[in-house]
């Protein structure tokens, strides 16, 4: 005889598988398919389109966050928006004109020499500020001019050329003599030196420790020179100015030919300050950059210029780990372009890597023309251009009088 709690308990198990498959043809979509993801109803075969859901899940798309497209974060970069225009006052007629030579805090230089020699130097800062210098220059001498000058980490320095008078007494013939002015970039101290090299000085550079960089050219040998001077014009060492490595004859002869170094591109050549650094640049070749240390070792960085165009100049920056390069179209005749001539050419804005070489983006600013661009502080770019700012004392005045009268020369940063 079978025992009645047995029974009852058989019964109840039936009940509750029962009422379990009931609630599950009864539930909805969500509960069959977490189901058939446990494999209770994999041997269903009438439930393909369910298993198939469930190995290819539909997500919908989700919208970028603003600017963090790689699309839309590149071409925010690219396109450069200048703004907090600042007018320039107390810069004498026609100083814009010249070249600009911007130390590496963003403040531009202009040199007011012509044929001769000027004492004056002038310097446009971020702000609009003008900074009015006075550089020494030599006496008892005739037909002075302006070699070279440079604005780096803080300090300024011009490289000079005079003729002795004759008959004095440091030397009974006329000879030609180089010298350095030497500035601090507020003015506060200014020194003469001539420099003592048995070679000729072509372009001079300074560091912010005051010892400066003399770029010159062996007329005896037919070869450049590069040497660190001390503040007193003497020499202090010798840069190799060939830093390749060569493996064999033939590689080095080819080697040689490429890089030759002649006296037209020494004079071509231009120093920039580079943070507490210096570069030494081929404008108007695709030469690779030299960047000089007054403690370590130099060392060279193969810049990437687009096909169709040369090196026009480099910005001065106090960045370490970028560089910013104004490039122009590739002239027929092969020479570099100088003063006016070097804004007829198409230009375009690069940032490269500072290590590599690399590019890394264009630069395009909206409102001054490249040409434009003085110096790139730290993570901005400057420009120093005519612009029309509003003027209430031209509101009464006609509308091509009004214009000409708020027509200011300005100084303007972007963000790069």
């Amino acid at each position: 005889m079978r025992d009645p709690g047995l029974l009852r308990v058989g019964v109840a198990m039936v009940l509750v598988v029962a009422w379990s498959w009931t609630g599950a043809q009864d539930a909805p979509a969500p509960a069959k398919v977490a189901a058939l993801a446990t494999g209770t109803a994999a041997s269903n075969p009438a439930t393909p389109t369910a298993v198939s859901k469930v190995a290819t899940p539909v997500t919908r798309p989700v919208s970028p966050a603003p600017g963090s497209d790689p699309v839309q974060r590149r071409q925010r970069d690219l396109n450069m928006r200048f703004s907090t225009e600042k007018p320039v006052l107390g810069l004498p007629m026609g100083t814009y004109k010249s070249k600009a030579h911007c130390s590496v805090d963003g403040t531009a230089f202009y040199d007011a020499s012509t044929d001769q020699a000027q004492q004056d130097v002038y310097g446009i800062s971020l702000d609009g500020g003008v900074k009015h210098l006075l550089r020494k220059l030599p006496i008892d001498f005739t037909n002075v001019w302006v070699r070279d000058f440079f604005a780096g980490d803080g300090q300024l320095v011009t490289l000079l050329q005079g003729d002795e008078r004759e008959g004095t007494q440091a030397s009974p013939s006329p000879a030609t003599k180089y010298f350095m002015a030497l500035e601090d970039e507020a003015g506060d101290q200014s020194e003469l030196v001539q420099i003592a090299t048995r070679f000729r000085p072509v372009k001079v550079a300074r560091f912010g420790s005051g010892q400066a960089l003399v770029l010159g050219w062996d007329e005896g040998n037919l070869l450049p020179v590069l040497a660190y001077v001390n503040q007193d014009g003497t020499v202090r060492r010798f840069v190799d100015f060939d830093e390749r490595k060569h493996e064999g004859e033939s590689e080095a002869k080819a080697a040689a030919e490429q890089e030759k170094v002649t006296l037209d591109v020494l004079q071509g050549a231009s120093f920039v300050g580079f943070g507490s650094e210096v570069m030494l640049t081929y404008p108007g070749t695709r030469k690779p950059v030299r960047v000089l240390s007054a403690y370590a070792e130099p060392r060279t960085v193969p810049i990437t210029i687009p096909a169709g165009y040369v090196l026009n100049d480099i910005l001065a920056t106090d960045s370490r780990w970028t560089m910013v390069l104004r490039v122009r179209e590739a002239s027929d005749t092969g020479k570099p372009s100088t003063g006016e001539e070097a804004s007829v050419p198409k230009m375009r804005l690069y940032e490269v890597d500072a290590t590599h070489g690399s590019l890394i983006r264009e630069l395009i600013p909206d409102k001054p023309a490249v040409s434009d661009m003085t110096c790139a502080p730290g993570p901005r770019l400057s420009a120093i251009f005519y612009d029309v700012l509003p003027d209430a004392s031209a509101s009464g005045l006609p509308a091509g009088q009004a214009q000409a009268a708020a027509t200011q020369l300005v100084v303007a940063t972007a963000r790069r």
